[in-house]
């Protein structure tokens, strides 16, 4: 990934501007041509490339865009990762994934929050239980993240199956996850969500 010598300033203005039109254009339900479509008009826009392509060529600044700032976007809506401040919107965390999963008394264990599924460990006191979360289309990584842990743990996982408004699961296809999840002996709700104003964002 190329690096780009970006004053501190400079590199703050652009990513409040780069997140400030993908939240305008509800970046996380475009498809991947109208993603790619934007790419190309990031470049060409003067309060982005513009500014941008002063310090390397298109090609670079194409990769930056990409690699930089819309590699985290979906992970500062969730309150994750050093780009959080960067959103004015996001979700409420994993705090409320948590109540949602294991009910109330349980709280993230600290440090314990990552991604790739989004997951942390929860407790209450007592125990310490693995929860992971993410939208439909993931539901097959969930489910082996949490197989992954069940094996090694006495505690039975938990996924949390999101989604908010453009994005919903049919009667059947609950169905089907929570006859997966009985089978697999894992936890398995599913959580409509909003986002709240961003209480870290500095724009």
């Amino acid at each position: 990934m190329p690096r780009l010598d970006l004053p501190e300033p400079l590199r703050e203005q652009l990513l409040l501007e780069i997140y400030k039109q993908a939240e305008g254009m509800d970046w996380e339900l475009m498809s991947n041509p109208q993603k790619t479509s934007q790419y190309r008009k990031w470049i060409e826009d003067q309060k982005v490339g513009g500014i941008l392509l002063n310090f390397a060529p298109e090609k670079d600044v194409r990769v930056w865009i990409k690699d930089v700032p819309m590699k985290e976007y979906a992970r500062s809506l969730e309150g994750i990762g050093g780009y959080v401040r960067f959103v004015s919107h996001r979700f409420l965390g994993a705090e409320e994934i948590i109540r949602v999963g294991l009910g109330n008394g349980w709280t993230p264990v600290p440090g314990s929050v990552d991604e790739k599924p989004n997951h942390c460990y929860a407790t209450n006191g007592h125990s310490k239980r693995y929860v992971c979360w993410g939208r439909p289309d993931r539901i097959s990584d969930l489910v082996w993240a949490s197989l992954n842990i069940a094996v090694h743990e006495t505690e039975k996982p938990t996924i949390v199956v999101t989604t908010r408004d453009g994005i919903d699961v049919s009667p059947a296809e609950r169905a089907l996850q929570e006859q997966i999840a009985r089978h697999c002996a894992i936890g398995l709700v599913h959580l409509h969500r909003t986002m709240i104003p961003n209480p870290d964002y500095i724009g």
